[in-house]
């Protein structure tokens, strides 16, 4: 229920709507002055709205705005941070496994691992649009800690792994739980930022993976060395410390993840979060940038917007710079550990030796991100360190065999570096450009799917008979990331052509020829005429 301060105050606004609300293009608010509501109003007062804490004459000033993100960013997106760092512990403590004899404790070889990694993929890919469906309606609050708390048990009942089938079981379920998690934390951001403000905040949450991939390698140090205490293997341990700490994560989480930015109130998060008047900023401001997120209802997405993203010419670029632009990290950031073995570095040191290529990740990841955001563009931003990137791996492929192993670890880091750093500019470009909320959540699930389904393809890009150097490897990554930098390129001209040829089209109309419009079109979210996509 709102306050009855609250509901005067929209009543007053004399705009509370019975028409049923179509989906319109992104329309982005000036900071302050009663500018700040004519552009957006213009079509939110003809089309309608439903949300009850829209408020049409609402201004504010930039400093508010300002401090409202960044209670977001406190409160929200470092909680969220925290979930991601367990999830990326429990996603790469089997290579820190594979160090501690894994293999010979379970009497598997590297094919093994390798069809392992497969299953995992297959049911993470399985289930990722199911679990995206199932978040629209349970609501991200609840679903996501509950994903947490199961995967968790799943990390930790790998402790029990003794042969080829039990691995093969517990791959299953751990990917199957860890479905639906990242994109639902990306769509659970959309309902607290802006389109501008996404691809920062996305760089900050994959940034933990940078970090967790860091802590990792200190973790694993030390746990591994716990071989033998209670009669147990090191990577048992493993397992089982990092899955039991998730599984407290995810309880944890029922009681601070909030539902939304009008219910901060109650459990771990105490008085809440806002006030009255910014509840009412953030949500008149992320209505005013994307009308598509008026509509607060829980409900299934329907089967038309998954037919919508599945069909949508617009998303499929994305989806292909995904797979292609990731696909070199797989093997690179995956056996790094196992490539420095292989040149001569002891067994356990290994993991720390790998701790710089990921924070240097980090760092050129939050730079990208930051610029994309403050300079408002996404194509060249990432075929830029595309280019960063290809240039690494082909440096890798070029150093002569006689290279000593110094040159070519530190040739390893920087390409460890460049793996990732492109990765939240296209998932903040897709979950900008593509509406309405059901359409979004499965784009968004497809593109996840993408990603990681280059885990089975990238595993067998390095070769045993190529190693330890993997040159032959190194080029085929090489070519893929010149399609990643090519697909860039065409996503931008041709989002530009679709903008232009829409404009020609509605040039001329009048006030009278976009109320025929609204009410006549079957065109929904990023389809209308009026959509105007980021490029």
């Amino acid at each position: 229920m709102l306050s009855e301060k609250k509901q005067t105050q929209i009543e007053d606004t004399n705009f509370a709507h019975d028409i049923e609300r179509k989906s319109s293009p992104s329309v982005t608010s000036t900071l302050d002055g009663a500018a700040q509501a004519d552009s957006a109003d213009n079509k939110l007062r003809a089309i309608g709205e439903q949300d009850p804490y829209y408020v049409h004459d609402l201004i504010w000033t930039a400093e508010e705005e300002k401090q409202l993100v960044r209670i977001f960013d406190l409160k929200i997106l470092s909680w969220i941070g925290v979930m991601f760092f367990f999830l990326q512990l429990d996603r790469g403590n089997m290579s820190n496994a594979l160090t501690d004899n894994l293999m010979v404790d379970i009497g598997v070889d590297l094919n093994t691992i390798t069809l392992g990694t497969a299953i995992f993929v297959l049911f993470f890919c399985f289930f990722e649009i199911p679990s995206n469906m199932i978040i629209r309606r349970v609501g991200p609050h609840r679903w996501i800690p509950l994903l947490m708390v199961l995967w968790g048990l799943a990390t930790a009942t790998q402790m029990f792994i003794k042969d080829r089938v039990s691995y093969f079981i517990t791959r299953a379920l751990v990917g199957t739980f860890e479905a639906g998690y990242i994109p639902g934390i990306a769509i659970y951001l959309t309902t607290y930022y802006k389109r501008e403000e996404m691809a920062l905040r996305l760089s900050i949450f994959w940034s933990t993976l940078a970090i967790a991939s860091s802590c990792a390698g200190i973790l694993s140090y030390f746990i591994l060395h716990m071989r033998g205490i209670a009669g147990l293997e090191g990577w048992k341990w493993l397992f089982l410390i990092e899955g039991v700490a998730t599984v407290f994560v995810g309880i944890l989480s029922f009681f601070i993840l909030p539902e939304g930015p009008t219910a901060t109130r109650g459990y771990l998060r105490f008085a809440g979060y806002l006030t009255e008047r910014q509840e009412l900023i953030a949500i008149t401001r992320l209505i005013r940038d994307d009308p598509s997120k008026a509509d607060p209802s829980k409900k299934v997405v329907p089967k038309a917007d998954i037919w919508r993203a599945v069909r949508s010419p617009r998303i499929w670029p994305h989806i292909l710079i995904g797979f292609f632009g990731l696909l070199p990290s797989v093997p690179l950031q995956g056996f790094a550990p196992l490539i420095l073995k292989m040149l001569g570095f002891s067994a356990l040191k290994t993991n720390l030796m790998a701790i710089p290529g990921y924070l240097l990740s980090l760092i050129i990841m939050s730079a990208v991100s930051y610029s994309s955001d403050r300079f408002k563009e996404r194509a060249f931003h990432g075929a830029f360190a595309t280019v960063y990137y290809a240039c690494c791996v082909a440096g890798l492929a070029l150093l002569p065999l006689g290279t000593n192993k110094i040159n070519l670890y530190i040739c390893l880091i920087f390409s460890m570096g460049g793996s990732t750093c492109w990765h939240p500019v296209n998932a903040a470009w897709i979950a900008g450009n593509t509406a309405p909320v059901g359409k979004r959540t499965i784009a968004l699930a497809m593109y996840i799917m993408s990603v990681n389904l280059t885990a089975i393809v990238g595993t067998s890009v390095f070769r045993a008979e190529d190693a330890p150097r993997f040159i032959k490897g190194m080029w085929v990554l090489f070519g893929s990331l010149i399609i990643t930098i090519s697909l860039f390129i065409f996503q931008r001209y041709y989002l530009i052509y679709i903008n232009k040829k829409r404009a020609r089209t509605t040039k001329d109309w009048t006030t009278d020829d976009w109320k025929h419009y609204n009410k006549t079109t079957k065109d929904v979210g990023d389809e209308r005429l009026d959509f105007v996509y980021y490029y």
